[in-house]
This record gives structure tokens, sequence and C-alpha cells, in this order.
């Protein structure tokens, strides 16, 4: 009888033992789901990239008129009544032999929205590079009645052949003494290499972005010769502050996450001053 018992205290035992590790697991399991939603909740952007579409009325887009504009966009979308003064909308072009979607596979997108949470709109275009100033406008209204864009300024990025619709801009508003287009659409200015500001021979074009109190700032790679000069010019005349990245003309590409991360010092830095 006493051995019995003794077995029975002890298988006793040996179940609460048991119920108790299985209980701690439970819970244990539990907090770490908890843990992971909570993190995967805390960053959404990562997953928030959409493509979509909208109507030109100029054909510098792609489709059978090229009048459809394809965009990538990440990060927040904005309204008049809700974008505050510590919100940001970026527009990116391309170069000639690039698209939206390198902006995307190169990391850069995504990179930008996890870093400006809540407070980011990206948008990728296919716009084409023949775009002028009249083109880029259109784009602009077009992304606005998509409610891609809320209609304020935006920070514009245009490597290489894209900045020729800036540029145009600035020349239109030299031409009819009228900067209001200017001011109307872009909030700073990121060349990269942009090749359509050394063909400007009229340096008061490029003084344009002054008198509109937009600021440049003119990223080039250490390997790239015609986009130091690129950013030498807008430094001399428009006042631009200039940044060398290592990389060729392409720099963005060569190394993004320096590309992100100078937009994003600028942004903290200055907050609205310089984007």
């Amino acid at each position: 009888m006493y051995i019995i018992t003794i077995q029975l205290k002890t298988a006793v035992f040996a179940c609460m033992t048991l119920l108790i590790g299985i209980f701690i697991l439970y819970y244990v399991a539990l907090a770490n789901l908890k843990t992971a939603s909570s993190s995967s909740s805390s960053d959404p952007f990562s997953l928030k990239i959409s493509y979509s579409t909208v109507q030109l009325t100029l054909p510098f887009g792609t489709g059978s008129d090229n009048k459809s504009l394809n965009y990538v966009h990440c990060g927040n979308i904005f309204t008049r009544s809700t974008i505050t003064d510590k919100d940001i909308e970026i527009l990116l072009l391309h170069g000639a032999k690039y698209s939206k979607d390198d902006w995307a596979h190169s990391g850069i997108l995504n990179e930008l929205c996890l870093e400006g949470g809540t407070h980011i709109s990206v948008t990728a275009l296919d716009l084409s590079v023949a775009s002028h100033g009249d083109g880029f406008r259109d784009a602009f209204d077009a992304l606005v009645q998509g409610e891609v864009l809320c209609g304020k300024p935006v920070v514009v990025v245009s490597p290489s052949a894209s900045g020729k619709a800036i540029v145009s801009l600035a020349n239109r508003a030299e031409i009819q003494g009228d900067i209001s287009d200017l001011k109307h659409m872009i909030k700073t200015w990121i060349p990269v290499a942009s090749p359509s500001v050394l063909a400007v021979k009229d340096d008061s074009v490029l003084e344009n972005f002054s008198r509109a109190v937009i600021p440049i700032v003119s990223i080039h790679g250490d390997q790239d010769v015609m986009g130091k000069k690129v950013t030498a010019k807008l430094v001399q005349t428009a006042g631009a502050k200039g940044v060398e990245l290592k990389g060729g003309h392409a720099v963005y590409l060569d190394s993004p996450h320096d590309f992100v991360q100078v937009i994003i010092h600028l942004w903290n830095s200055g907050n609205q001053q310089q984007l």
C-alpha cells in the first residue's frame, strides 16, 4: 500500500509538471505571435508597393496612344487637407535606358518609404524622356486627378534625360516672365547628371529656380565627368547643393542606399526648407 501511494504521488507530480510545461510553452508561443504581429503592423510600407495607371492628354506615356502613364507607388496618400509640413511627396522620373521598375528593383522605393514611414509618399513614373514642361504638367495633373498626389508642390528626382522636362519649365518661365508653374509643381529639384542643364545657354533660365525659391540638390557619380559639370553649373548659376556619390552616370543605381540617405538626411536636417 505504501509503495502504491508513492507511485500515485509520483504520477500526479509528473502530470502536473507536464501540464505546467505545456502552459508555459503556450504562453511563450502566444507572446512571440503577438510580437511578430506587432512588428509586422509597424512596418506596413515594405509590402505597400502598388502598380497602377492614370490617363494623360499628351502622348508621353505608354499604350497604343502613348497616353497611359504607368506608375509604382509606396507610402502614404495625402490630400490637401491631410498633408502637413512634416510630410513629403516625391516623384521619381527615369533616364533613357531605364524605367519606373528600376526604382523598385533597386530597393530605393522600398527604403525611402521605410525611412519616411507615414510621412512620405513616393511615386515612380514611366513618363517618356521626350517629355517637355507641358508633358510634366500633364502628368502632374493626371496624378492629382487620380488622387496619387495631393496637388501641392512635390520633390522631383530627374535622372539624366528626364531632366529635360524640368529645364523646359524653367525655360518657359524665362520666356513668359512667369515662375508660377515652377512654384505650383516643384518643391525641390534633385537632378542626377541631367545633360539638359548643360544645353542651357542663358544662365538666367536656371536662375528661375532661385527666383521661385526652389532648392536644387544636384547629385552625380564620382566616375561621371558629365555629371560633375552639371552639378558645377547648377551650383554656380542656381545656388544648388552638390552631392557626389560613388558610381557612374546612373549613380542612384550604383549606390542606392547612399542615394536614399542623401534624400532622408536633407529632409530630416532641413525638414521643409531643403525638401
